[in-house]
């Protein structure tokens, strides 16, 4: 389970500073959401120093849990997580349907389990959980031939429907959908059959055509068509979408300063410190400073990919690709959402959001990838 000294040498340092460097980013940037002047906050008896941020405060420990959750995903071996993949995702779905039946109600959907002062998000957690389960089942069942045929696709697809379905019921549309990426592109990773790829594209026209009249609820509809024309709600769901473009917009080149953001600091962008917190930053930083936030990402996607190129096996490859995959579609739909060009759907962006189970995620799959890259060369899954 422990780190063997002998690895140390391919130990991916640039990707451990980016696992550092962008929580903290993130942490400045929430420090600036959440400010509130008439705050006096002095944490440790120490007067010198006040923080006038509860966002910022709650932000630090969620860190300090997720860096020991980074850690632990680290020292674990990848036999390990190959072994126990399956056991891992029939607890997470077993919570997903606690969830349904026992959860929380917040803003008209049912997401968290609450545990006195703490809530458990397990849609999270079902990110990683599709991921382990679907590496072990395609590296144990690979294509017989070059690609995967109809029959074979079955189980693999129940793997990631089965949650996305329960997931979709809360209803969290967004992170529904990003299972459904995950799945699919983990499949892709492998092959499909051509003819199939075609099919499953007009199989998702006709299910997003059923899906509007059917499945959607009101008010996802109404973020959709406010997408087109903002104007036509100002007041309502375009409220979210004007003032984010206005806060990215009024940034120009170096942003108007640390905490000196009009729409942040006058409340005029509402979830500015989870989903829109990248409104804040291009307010207050500016192009420059988004460009720099964007190059970090593109940087870590690189960063990614590289352990999967040199993996020595399947497994392995496909666990650092499914994450990948995951936080790829979580930049891009969040960065998407805020500049006008996506729907609402309520994905944060990867640790620069507030959220305790969101970052523990993200920092807990980035040190599966830190232990198979020190690994690549020792795991085999038979």
């Amino acid at each position: 389970m422990f780190i063997d000294r002998r690895l140390i040498a391919q130990f991916d340092w640039p990707l451990f500073v980016l696992s550092i460097v962008l929580p903290v980013l993130g942490l400045f940037v929430l420090y600036s959401a959440g400010y509130d002047p008439d705050l006096q906050i002095i944490p440790f008896n120490f007067e010198q120093l006040t923080i006038q941020s509860h966002v910022f405060l709650k932000q630090l420990r969620f860190l300090v849990v997720a860096l020991i959750g980074m850690f632990l995903g680290m020292i674990t071996g990848t036999r390990t997580w190959y072994r126990f993949s399956y056991f891992f995702y029939v607890g997470v779905v077993l919570l997903l349907v606690a969830v349904l039946l026992f959860g929380a109600i917040s803003h008209g959907s049912r997401r968290w389990l609450s545990f006195g002062a703490f809530n458990l998000q397990p849609s999270e957690l079902v990110k990683v959980a599709v991921v382990l389960c679907l590496a072990r089942y395609i590296s144990k069942h690979p294509p017989k031939k070059s690609y995967y045929g109809f029959k074979e696709l079955l189980v693999p697809s129940l793997l990631f429907g089965l949650p996305m379905g329960l997931i979709f019921l809360q209803p969290d549309l967004g992170t529904a959908l990003t299972v459904g990426a995950i799945g699919f592109a983990m499949l892709l990773f492998v092959g499909i059959r051509p003819k199939l790829l075609v099919g499953f594209g007009v199989m998702g026209v006709l299910a997003a055509v059923a899906s509007w009249f059917f499945v959607l609820h009101d008010y996802q509809k109404r973020r959709v068509l406010v997408l087109f024309d903002p104007e036509s709600n100002p007041r309502g769901e375009g409220w979210q979408i004007i003032q984010s473009k206005i806060a990215v917009g009024s940034g120009e080149l170096f942003g108007k300063g640390y905490l000196n953001g009009s729409q942040t600091q006058l409340e005029f962008l509402p979830e500015r410190t989870t989903d829109f917190i990248f409104c804040v930053l291009a307010e207050e930083w500016g192009f420059a400073g988004s460009l720099l936030v964007v190059g970090l990402f593109a940087f870590l996607m690189y960063r990614l990919l590289r352990v999967v190129a040199k993996s020595k096996d399947l497994y392995s490859a496909l666990v650092v690709f499914g994450i990948a995959v995951f936080l790829f579609f979580h930049v891009v739909v969040n960065l998407g959402m805020v500049i006008g060009l996506f729907p609402v759907v309520g994905l944060p962006l990867p640790l620069l959001s507030y959220g305790g189970s969101s970052l523990l995620t993200v920092m807990f799959c980035l040190g599966i990838v830190l232990g198979i890259s020190m690994r690549k060369t020792v795991f085999t899954s038979s």
